[in-house]
């Protein structure tokens, strides 16, 4: 695996995928998502671009204090938890392509920073053009419990850790084919919340471990707006 990218903006890279691969973006895995959707969305709705944007969830998200100028939201608003759940069976399918700019939250983790995908997850439609993994890199040096992981049964079978052990690069790439199980399109693994060196070379470690997958892999961080790293399949 290569690296081909180097401090790149965040809205360049994912400007030159979604030219690549035009059609709707589901986002899944852990550490970032809701916050890249209304990155990508804020952008692609603003600048007099007269984008049409779509955010939905296969899912649930939550949902912003204020409406986003440009984005319309759909699906079903649950007031007890106050978050977006998915619309109907088929419903996406009829309207996505009436919007120039399509994000799709298909996952969730609890609020939980690291997590085990089951079976019947992440729920990726199959229209999807490009399909991006989120998972940060901090929670390594933590011990590995239920306040760290969602789904932690199922974890310390896939990655092979033991509950109360201390979270490394080796646990969290073992279960990344799992993330992309559903996949559809191009698949994007971001390491997110690289924002020092030392994050940086964590990123690198574990790319490292992933060579063998069939990924683009971008290290960088949202809060940001930075890519510090891309690798891509030698």
């Amino acid at each position: 695996m290569e690296s081909r990218i180097q401090n790149e903006s965040l809205i360049d890279f994912f400007e030159g995928e979604f030219k690549k691969n035009p059609g709707p973006v589901t986002i899944i895995g852990s550490g970032g998502k809701t916050s890249l959707i209304w990155y990508l969305a804020r952008h692609f709705s603003a600048g007099g671009k007269r984008a049409r944007v779509l955010v939905t969830p296969t899912t649930k998200m939550l949902v912003p204090d204020k409406p986003v100028p440009g984005v319309t939201m759909a699906g079903i608003f649950n007031k007890e938890t106050g978050k977006l759940e998915s619309l109907p069976p088929g419903e996406l399918e009829k309207i996505y392509s009436q919007y120039d700019f399509v994000f799709i939250e298909g996952d969730g983790s609890r609020g939980l920073p690291i997590k085990a995908w089951a079976d019947h997850e992440p729920v990726v439609p199959v229209f999807t053009a490009i399909t991006v993994g989120l998972i940060p890199l901090w929670p390594l040096g933590l011990a590995v419990s239920e306040k760290l992981v969602h789904r932690l049964p199922l974890f310390l079978e896939l990655s092979g850790a033991r509950e109360g052990e201390i979270l490394n690069v080796e646990h969290l790439a073992r279960v990344i084919p799992g993330l992309f199980r559903k996949a559809q399109g191009k698949k994007i693994l971001f390491i997110n919340q690289i924002e020092d060196d030392a994050a940086l070379e964590q990123a690198r470690k574990f790319a490292a471990l992933l060579q063998q997958e069939p990924l683009c892999i971008i290290a960088g961080s949202v809060k940001k707006g930075s890519l510090a790293l891309a690798f891509s399949p030698e």
